[in-house]
């Protein structure tokens, strides 16, 4: 079976040079009565396809009111990845999680629509590995933050509410990095809309010797700045052509950051876009039509061919919803 959503869950923040994805078949076992442990090697009689909640059929389940269940799979580190540290990542898991790697609790995350990560390279052992994750999803979600889905017994708005999404729902994968390395990358237009500002901010024990350096895809100039006692770096970065975006027009600009410790060479792409919304006489922000217009023009771009392992394919060609109102 192809692996589904073999993308890398992160393109504004691309570390895709060094990614290992776990999504695909992993055992799973239901476990109403609440019985089970990590260490119990038991009851995973069936299969379900990782990221689709448990009570989609894409999941293979198809468990409605379950409110609590297991997954467990194997895997192999890359032999590339010797001497870095490695990392799990998910992307969300409704509602709360607690994840295991070769025995060893390596994370606990409670909130179904947050991603979080764990550096496991001190569970890892030689040879094949094997991940254990417990999932609790509530079937009473009113002290949850829970959106439209359902809950049990049935509140005041149960007539507007959908079936729940319980378990792991987005992407889970590896990435490899050094010990000190880029934590965030955040780019914004610059005021004039004629280059780039950097926001870096990197983790570490190297991270007080750090040279962070910067290249706009298609200029020929680097920046190199160094990062500060705090973990932190700011740069801004000129464009000789500035390139709006606009609706008809959306261009993005990549930025390759590559920071360089004793721990060794960390690698970072991100993406933006020259983009400030134009306020009308009153001050107020743009029309729901011109809200429209880029909506449009988004889904118009996603159903545009992607080219493959082009990091800057369909799906990522837009600036992101949250910096619109930057």
């Amino acid at each position: 079976m192809p692996t589904p959503r073999p993308e890398y869950p992160q393109p504004h923040f691309d570390r895709s040079h060094a990614w290992l994805s776990l999504n695909g078949t992993w055992d799973f076992r239901a476990d109403a009565a609440a019985r089970h442990t990590a260490a119990g090697p038991d009851g995973y009689d069936q299969r379900i396809t990782v990221p689709f909640a448990w009570e989609t059929p894409a999941s293979g389940i198809a468990a409605h009111w379950l409110q609590t269940a297991w997954y467990r799979r194997a895997f192999t580190v890359p032999p590339a990845w010797q001497g870095q540290r490695v990392v799990l990542h998910f992307g969300a898991v409704h509602h709360e999680a607690t994840v295991w790697v070769n025995g060893t609790q390596v994370a606990h995350h409670e909130g179904g629509y947050t991603p979080f990560e764990a550096d496991v390279t001190d569970a890892l052992s030689d040879g094949e590995q094997r991940i254990v994750v417990r999932v609790h999803a509530p079937a009473d979600k009113l002290d949850l933050v829970h959106g439209k889905q359902r809950s049990m017994p049935r509140d005041d708005y149960d007539g507007v509410c959908f079936t729940p999404s319980s378990g792991i729902w987005q992407s889970v994968w590896l990435t490899a990095r050094p010990a000190t390395h880029l934590a965030a990358l955040r780019l914004r237009p610059a005021a004039d809309l004629d280059g780039i500002t950097v926001d870096a901010t990197v983790r570490g024990p190297g991270a007080d010797d750090a040279r962070l350096t910067l290249r706009v895809r298609g200029e020929d100039t680097p920046v190199t700045v160094d990062v500060g006692a705090d973990g932190r770096a700011s740069a801004r970065l000129p464009l000789s052509e500035p390139r709006s975006w606009s609706p008809d027009d959306p261009h993005l600009y990549y930025v390759d950051a590559e920071l360089t410790t004793a721990d060794g060479i960390d690698r970072v792409t991100g993406y933006t876009s020259l983009y400030r919304p134009q306020m009308t006489m009153a001050g107020e922000l743009p029309s729901r039509s011109t809200i429209g217009s880029i909506c449009s023009a988004k889904r118009a771009v996603d159903s545009a061919e992607k080219r493959p392992g082009e990091a800057g394919s369909a799906h990522s060609r837009m600036p992101r919803v949250s910096a619109w109102w930057m």
